[in-house]
């Protein structure tokens, strides 16, 4: 039972209850996980803005309280590992009931009541001057009020259970008085360290319990706060080991960077190394050196890992077994899917990869579905068509995430409403969806419809964020904490300069003139929520059903079929609804008119307009959200590619300009 009397946001409810459905130790793991890297941050920035005594016993709870969780945690690997040899993956999305039901209540009440005191300490903290005045304690309250998935869920595909293996082996190889320090680093390591720290237990090699620590970028470069570093151990036994454990480097900087700050603390300790799925590296040099590899993932069948070797046939199998309503006895192939984003900004600008969807190569190799969505076509006549179309059947694939992360993830979607297609299916970590005929992107359709009918369209647009504000609230930060939204922007902005070689039609006059300086962090009202932004913007994204006589296009007069793609909030960040608003609107390029019926809707589903006008005054953030996926997603700018990258800079800005 929770114990603090705090109401969970909505998200951490419903994963709770996501993990309470499976009953297995493996979703109680991810989520105990998730957890300890809330609690910590919370715990970081608690002693961060108040470092003396602990006169109300604040800090004397979270410690308690980050302990107990690690203990779970560490339990919970200890269990997955027990299974590896199983047929099926520790996570299988099928509920495993590892643990009879009173104890597995016990433990997820450990799990509620580390969110709770997460929540609770992260809410008073908001409202402090510490978080107002001090930048490390307002990032590690950011980190503490968000939503991280780990590679190894997310991007960097692994079976997180085999790190025990990992780790016994590494043991096995040194002295047995040997102790070590298992040190994790948030996000990936909260997930991860449980394993090391479960063999060095099991090998009674254990120089104490684990902790987590969480670098924090900023001005000064990637920096560990002092608080974090006062949480370790004053010293370690002679002849330890540290063992520092995240997802896989992509430079190395941030374990280096960990790694100088430790070794500060422990200036006798010469034997540390990192630890990722499958991979050591040495850490003794300038630069992180691969020392051993062992397989990340089990042999198995998995959508993701047929997509690259497997061929149509198999991926088909797959795709049936999972619950995907493929046609019977129809041959398929398999075609890349090429977003509007390539289609608009043109070829080789996609996302580093080959087509297994694997970037780089040897220890670097990475198992990477999210940047190679596919379709699984039938063949163009007879069985496997599309109901009175005639056309092929087709099914997309988009990679939202695997286990109990990728499932509440889709399980949120689904509470969503209609904004998807009917008849979506979580498989394997993919978003599998039919295809859909006659649609169109809504800022073409919208100015061809009869009013009855806009009115009803942008209402449906309003109660989407009605849902998306319900069902993805993160917390109530108040109306102390902001952000910065004009500094980010001339940030991104100036990258894509450098980019380009060009200048752009969008200065720092233009950003001082149409930018706020500072606007909450939960809007107006308070409530700071997972948005699909990051990934979900651009006009495409939202699609309307242009089926013709009696449907939903200009010319019919069935109910709008409103669709948004890209609504997988995995990939997404904390924001709030007058961002939404903003995005919408200039991408939309909503004329004044449509502008009045829009902010009628939101009233109407939001319970106000408070966040419409806000949402107007934060209109330029909207190319933010452009620049940023700019530099993201072309490596390299093609001539052609700048060009229409400035004239698109340039149409939001005259358009953001003439709304002031």
């Amino acid at each position: 039972m929770v114990t603090t009397g705090v109401a969970l946001p909505a998200l951490h409810r419903a994963f709770v209850e996501t993990v309470r459905r499976d009953g297995g130790a493996a979703a109680l793991h991810a989520c105990a996980c998730f957890a300890e890297q809330l609690l910590a941050d919370a715990a970081a920035a608690h002693r961060q803005a108040a470092p003396g005594p602990d006169e109300d016993g604040t800090g004397a709870r979270l410690a308690a309280s980050v302990v107990r969780l690690r203990e779970l945690c560490t339990g919970l690997a200890r269990e997955m590992a027990a299974s590896a040899d199983a047929a099926e993956p520790a996570w299988s999305g099928r509920a495993a009931a590892a643990a009879a039901p009173d104890g597995a209540e016990r433990r997820i009440a450990v799990v509620e009541d580390a969110l709770a005191l997460a929540t609770a300490a992260t809410g008073a903290l908001w409202g402090s001057a510490a978080a107002r005045r001090d930048e490390r304690t307002a990032a590690l309250l950011r980190h503490a009020a968000d939503w991280k998935t780990p590679e190894c869920y997310g991007y960097d595909l692994a079976d997180p259970e085999l790190c025990y293996g990992q780790a016994a082996e590494r043991l096995s190889a040194r002295s047995r008085r040997a102790p070590v320090l298992v040190v994790g680093i948030r996000t990936g390591g909260s997930y991860l360290a449980p394993f090391w720290q479960a063999a060095a237990e099991d090998a009674g090699v254990a120089a104490g319990p684990w902790h987590s620590v969480r670098p924090v970028r900023g001005g000064a470069g990637i920096t560990l706060p002092g608080s974090e570093i006062e949480a370790l151990p004053r010293r370690l036994p002679p002849g330890a080991a540290l063992v520092l454990v995240d997802d896989q480097p992509d430079t190395g900087a941030t374990a280096l960077a960990v790694r100088d700050r430790v070794a500060r603390r422990y200036p006798g300790v010469r034997d540390v190394v990192l630890a990722a799925p499958g991979r050591l590296y040495d850490l003794s040099g300038p630069a992180v050196r691969p020392l051993a590899e062992r397989p990340v993932v089990r042999p198995a069948a998995r959508l993701w890992q047929l997509a690259g070797t497997g061929g149509a046939a198999a991926l088909a199998a797959r795709a049936r077994a999972a619950g995907v309503p493929l046609a019977p006895g129809a041959a398929h192939r398999v075609e890349p899917f090429r977003g509007p984003f390539l289609a608009e900004y043109g070829p080789g600008t996609a996302p580093r990869g080959g087509a297994a969807g694997a970037r780089g190569s040897g220890a670097a190799r990475r198992l990477d579905p999210r940047n190679r969505p596919f379709s699984l076509v039938a063949g163009a006549t007879g069985a496997g068509t599309s109901g009175g179309t005639g056309a092929p059947e087709t099914y997309h694939f988009r990679f939202i995430g695997t286990g109990p992360h990728g499932l509440h993830c889709h399980q949120a979607l689904r509470a969503l409403g209609d904004l998807l297609p009917p008849g979506h299916v979580f498989a394997d970590g993919y978003l599998v969806t039919r295809h859909e005929h006659g649609l169109r992107p809504l800022r073409a359709v919208l100015p061809e419809l009869e009013e009855p009918r806009r009115r009803r369209v942008l209402l449906a647009v309003a109660e989407s964020w009605a849902a998306l504000r319900r069902v993805g609230e993160l917390g109530r930060p108040g109306a102390g904490a902001g952000y910065e939204p004009r500094a980010r922007l001339d940030g991104a902005l100036r990258r894509l300069r450098e980019r380009m070689g060009r200048p752009l039609p969008v200065d720092g006059a233009w950003t001082a003139r149409h930018v706020p300086e500072r606007m909450p962090l939960g809007g107006a009202d308070g409530v700071l929520l997972r948005t699909p932004l990051p990934y979900g913007h651009g006009y495409w994204h939202w699609q309307l059903a242009d089926t013709g006589q009696g449907g939903a296009g200009p010319a019919g007069g069935g109910a709008p079929v409103l669709r948004r793609f890209g609504l997988d909030w995995i990939w997404g960040g904390g924001g709030c609804l007058e961002s939404e608003i903003a995005s919408f609107v200039v991408e939309n390029r909503l004329g004044a008119h449509d502008r009045d019926l829009l902010r009628e809707a939101v009233a109407a589903a939001c319970g106000g307009t408070r966040a419409f006008d806000a949402g107007l005054r934060l209109a330029g953030e909207a190319l933010f959200w452009n620049a940023k996926t700019w530099l993201r997603r072309c490596p390299v700018v093609t001539p052609a590619t700048a060009d229409r990258i400035e004239a698109e800079l340039a149409a939001q800005a005259a358009y953001v300009a003439a709304l002031a």
